[in-house]
């Protein structure tokens, strides 16, 4: 999309959006303007390069229709929404000359929104606009104004784009995925400024919540929605009479405009301005919708980037016998208050958990059962500020909702109405799903003040955690492959993680037994080890984060196992030399040398080909 100034006309690009305002240039007809970043009064406002920026009147420009847009590679589509939800979900270090790094959580990225985004808009495809009224475009329609938003305000993570990325189907989606964090976070902010929420444990936008702040393109909409269902407001009330309290008249008829019906669908969604929907139609059909479009997501993860699909081993959930004898033994608020406080100090709770009633315990109770597995991985894991269910959402890795094998056990975070536990969130153990698959439920404390079976509405989760252990002991075989019986027996199931990793990138045995030796004399396949001995490296590769593979990423987020092969696989895959190599030794080699890179890569290429041999002994 780009503007020119129009035939016949010579123009002005003045300093502010006043026809009386300086003139800083007088532009010819044809002059190419790019971009409007924002319009005022009449006025568009043009970053026409680096040194030059004003305002020029609307009338004196006009849009030149787009060229014939290009077709979009979905897997690279797909993979770039995976990269950016790993880059926007980790404490990203400071550039030098950049503005300062933004906080991302607790309001983090999640690609399978991003993906269920791009196919509701656009079916994944690059169009010119395509929302009516609206300036967006691209394969997501990120519009002027959210791509602004992000320059302007997503500081390291916004270092390098230009204005014209936001026109290109995979460049613009960190601004897309700038949007998903600066929404949750407003809405976050609108329940703590009504006391509907702390500082300390805010309330947790879920996806449908979500959904709504992007359709609605207003956060405080979304929590209105939210807040008349909450109220028992009649189902038949128009979505009109509930937005209005928090939407302009500009705004309403705008969304009106926009999203009348579902995008390529003739369904009705919000109606029109004269004919609005009801607000039970209204929610309805974004339930409906967004599982049906989260459930595609997932599908688009599972063929282009299946290992982002946790692997569920035999091992299952240890923390459920601690959750299960809690439940047994009747655990509830007034004749287990002692009880209840003990479980704050399996975390690093600050306040005063000896009160009557106790503090909201759901968070702590999950710390419990972690501490009380005889795991140390398991008992390691427990995120910091673990009472608030928040925190949980740092827990593991994520597990699509949309998956049809959730594990028993998995961490389930909620975002729950007023009146139920809490007005902010709460976390508890996944069970299964009801007979109709509108409720979750969940074995968990503080649920109606004890430990707990409670039913939850499938449309308030926020994320799906899971932390797989292996059950194994001994020397096991993987895939034809005797592991070392040094491996700990927690850390096995990272082998057959590492095998798969590879060979769905398209390498063969060989270069598979390469790395899995490479992982093996770093880490010994220990996922949480951290050397800090004169240099800071994580994780099963024991990657760098000074200047390494490692480096941007936090600690917590490399001692993620399938993270940490994705990053060494993407290191590999920028190495001709390793894809290429047909036998072992040349593999462990090359990886050892290009690859890897230790200090001493004669002395580790010879341990870690003996490694190598061993495996397949």
């Amino acid at each position: 999309m780009v503007y020119v100034v129009k035939e016949d006309v010579v123009a002005r690009l003045r300093e502010e959006p006043r026809a009386t305002s300086r003139n800083k240039k007088t532009m010819q007809q044809g002059d190419e303007l790019g971009d409007p970043v924002r319009e005022s009064d009449g006025f568009l406002f043009f970053e026409i390069n680096a040194n030059l920026n004003g305002w020029m009147l609307k009338d004196d420009c006009e849009e030149l229709p787009d060229a014939a847009r290009l077709p979009i590679n979905e897997k690279g589509f797909v993979q770039e929404c995976v990269n950016v939800q790993f880059l926007f979900n980790d404490e990203t270090k400071p550039v030098e000359g950049a503005p300062p790094a933004v906080t991302i959580r607790p309001w983090v990225v999640s690609a399978d929104f991003l993906i269920a985004r791009a196919l509701y808009e656009t079916d994944i495809r690059n169009l010119g606009k395509n929302i009516p009224g609206s300036d967006g475009v691209g394969a997501l329609q990120v519009t002027v104004a959210e791509w602004k938003d992000f320059t302007d305000n997503g500081g390291a993570l916004a270092k390098d784009v230009r204005a014209s990325d936001r026109d290109h189907s995979v460049l613009q989606i960190p601004g897309a995925a700038w949007r998903q964090h600066v929404h949750g976070k407003a809405m976050s902010k609108i329940r703590l400024d009504a006391g509907k929420a702390t500082a300390e444990d805010p309330f947790i936008p879920s996806f449908l919540d979500m959904f709504f702040a992007h359709v609605t393109n207003s956060p405080a909409a979304a929590i209105a929605i939210l807040d008349a269902q909450d109220a028992g407001t009649a189902p038949e009330t128009s979505i009109k009479d509930v937005l209005k309290a928090v939407m302009t008249a500009e705004e309403l008829a705008a969304l009106f405009k926009a999203r009348e019906k579902l995008s390529g669908l003739p369904t009705v969604f919000f109606g029109t301005e004269a004919n609005p929907s009801t607000l039970k139609s209204v929610v309805d059909i974004a339930e409906d919708t967004l599982k049906k479009l989260l459930v595609a997501a997932l599908g688009r993860i599972e063929k282009h980037r299946p290992e982002m699909i946790p692997v569920v081993t035999a091992g299952g959930a240890p923390w459920m016998a601690v959750a299960e004898k809690a439940e047994a033994e009747g655990v509830k608020e007034g004749t287990h208050n002692a009880e209840i406080s003990g479980y704050f100090k399996h975390t690093d709770f600050g306040g005063d958990p000896n009160t009557n009633p106790p503090p909201a315990w759901c968070g702590a109770f999950a710390a419990h059962c972690m501490k009380g597995c005889d795991n140390p991985i398991i008992k390691e894991s427990v995120p910091r500020e673990a009472a608030a269910a928040i925190s949980w959402r740092k827990w593991g890795v994520n597990f699509s909702l949309q998956s049809a094998t959730i594990p028993r056990g998995a961490v389930v975070v909620l975002s729950l109405e007023p009146g139920a536990t809490s007005g902010t969130g709460h976390v508890g153990f996944f069970l299964e799903f009801s007979a109709d698959k509108k409720k979750v439920i969940l074995l968990g404390g503080n649920q109606s003040r004890r430990v707990g079976k409670t039913p939850f509405l499938v449309s308030r989760i926020a994320e799906v955690r899971w932390l797989d252990q292996s059950g194994a002991v001994g020397a096991v075989s993987i895939d034809g492959i005797t592991l070392p019986t040094d491996i700990a027996a927690a850390n096995r199931q990272f082998a057959g993680l590492i095998l798969k990793a590879f060979a769905d990138e398209g390498y063969g045995r060989h270069h598979q037994i390469a790395a899995l030796a490479n992982a093996i004399g770093e880490s010994k396949l220990n996922p949480r080890a951290h050397n800090t001995q004169g240099e800071d490296s994580v994780g099963l590769f024991q990657l760098n984060r000074d200047g390494g593979v490692g480096t941007g990423h936090t600690v917590e987020r490399l001692m993620d196992p399938a993270f940490n092969t994705h990053l060494i696989i993407a290191e590999a895959n920028g190495v001709p030399s390793f894809r290429s190599a047909t036998d072992l030794h040349t593999a462990v080699e090359v990886f050892v040398r290009r690859v890897e890179r230790p200090a001493d890569p004669a002395g580790q290429t010879t341990k870690r080909f003996k490694i190598a041999q061993a495996l397949i002994a």
